[in-house]
């Protein structure tokens, strides 16, 4: 049967008779001890699925003091044997909730009987708190969608009601325009038009990631991609709403070539140097660096920063060793604060410092997921006053001769 169990009587020759019985019924005695204190020494030592105890015991601690110790710091089902016990002592045992009561003397199969109910109760009590424990789980897990599709709603009221605004705002103008043929007026709305509609475009296309994600509906689809030219027409975009006129600069690598899922990567660079370009209001150089890491022992840079003022994870990227993509976001910005680091990656959070600029606290969220759907990890060196830059590792898949062919 392999079911352990632990005897607690005070009477040598007693203890022995029913270990010697136990061991007949095909049970396993892990030991028999004589007190309540030692009782609770050994279920430490050795965990039994049961325990067989006598409640007049000699010493300090009675059987039922015993019962009530073991009861509150773990599971282990008891059942009492006693020859003769007053009321009191009685009612106190009731209090344990004992899965057996067993008067002495016994037969055999009574002892077997016994202990095979209480086996089975305590079974079937388990599995009840189990299914409790899962249902309430999956309760606060419910609570939890929901608490998140709320924040998800208030937040797009938010956050659309601006640029809607501007929208108004600006077709009124335009409308007002159209008679007095202000050609200067009409492209400032126009203009105004232009970026609240896109403000409205990618908090959607935000929203819908992050749905995406928490519904496991993400994949990864690596294919060919050439990163220099990648990252060039990125630059390039994001220059042209760059209103700040911030010095947004391409630091390339000898790797021109990789497989990654260029959504993704497209969804981790943005983010970061848009990010980069809004936290740095006084304009100056935002830097995307590219990098190949060789990943061999003997390699001195290491690949995330550990100065106190960084915050690295590799829980995602378990071999850092092995050849990997280096990105590098830097910028001149407000920095983030050294105690703030660690909830930069949590949905809808903003840093104390960022004041009055615009934000809706999911776009860090957003690149963590994107990096680990890639099996990569990311890390972040940020100085208050200072600056920010951010470092995002994925693994370096080569093309070969045959999926360049299968590109063209």
């Amino acid at each position: 049967m392999n079911t352990k169990i632990l005897v607690v009587e005070d009477e040598v020759i007693v203890a022995e008779d029913i270990a010697g019985r136990l061991k007949k019924l095909g049970y396993t005695v892990t030991a028999t001890v004589s007190s309540g204190e030692e009782a609770i020494e050994k279920i430490a030592e050795n965990q039994p699925d049961l325990v067989l105890m006598d409640i007049v015991l000699k010493g300090h601690m009675d059987g039922v003091t015993a019962a009530e110790k073991i009861q509150s710091n773990t599971n282990i089902p008891t059942v009492f044997l006693t020859a003769y016990a007053d009321d009191k002592t009685l009612q106190r045992a009731k209090l344990t909730n004992p899965f057996g009561y067993i008067v002495k003397p016994f037969q055999q199969n009574d002892l077997r009987v016994a202990i095979e109910i209480a086996l089975h109760r305590h079974e079937i009590e388990t599995k009840m708190r189990q299914a409790l424990q899962d249902s309430e789980t999956a309760r606060e897990s419910v609570e939890e969608k929901a608490r998140r599709q709320n924040q998800y709603i208030s937040m797009a009221a938010h956050e659309l009601r601006n640029p809607l605004n501007a929208i108004l705002i600006s077709a009124e103008i335009l409308e007002i325009d159209r008679t007095r043929q202000g050609d200067e007026s009409q492209g400032r709305s126009l203009k105004l038009v232009h970026s609240a509609t896109q403000k409205m475009n990618q908090l959607i296309d935000d929203m819908l990631f992050m749905g995406r994600a928490e519904a496991g509906k993400l994949k990864c689809n690596p294919l060919p991609i050439n990163l220099v030219e990648f990252c060039q027409e990125l630059l390039a975009q994001l220059q042209l709403g760059n209103e700040a006129q911030h010095q947004l600069i391409l630091v390339p690598s000898d790797v021109t070539s990789a497989i990654l899922d260029q959504q993704l990567l497209h969804c981790i660079l943005s983010n970061l140097i848009v990010n980069a370009i809004k936290y740095s209001p006084n304009g100056g150089q935002v830097s995307l660096e590219l990098e190949y890491h060789q990943g061999t022992k003997g390699d001195k840079e290491p690949i995330f920063c550990l100065s106190p003022h960084s915050l690295f994870t590799t829980s995602q990227f378990p071999n850092i060793n092995s050849p990997s993509l280096i990105f590098r976001v830097r910028d001149e910005g407000i920095g983030i604060p050294e105690t703030e680091l660690g909830k930069i990656f949590e949905m809808f959070y903003r840093c104390k410092n960022t004041g009055k600029i615009k934000g809706n606290g999911l776009g860090l969220t957003i690149v963590k997921k994107a990096v680990e759907l890639q099996g990569g990890a990311i890390g972040c060196e940020s100085k208050v006053g200072i600056g920010t830059t951010f470092t995002v590792a994925l693994p370096y898949v080569a093309l070969s001769s045959k999926t360049e062919l299968s590109k063209t």
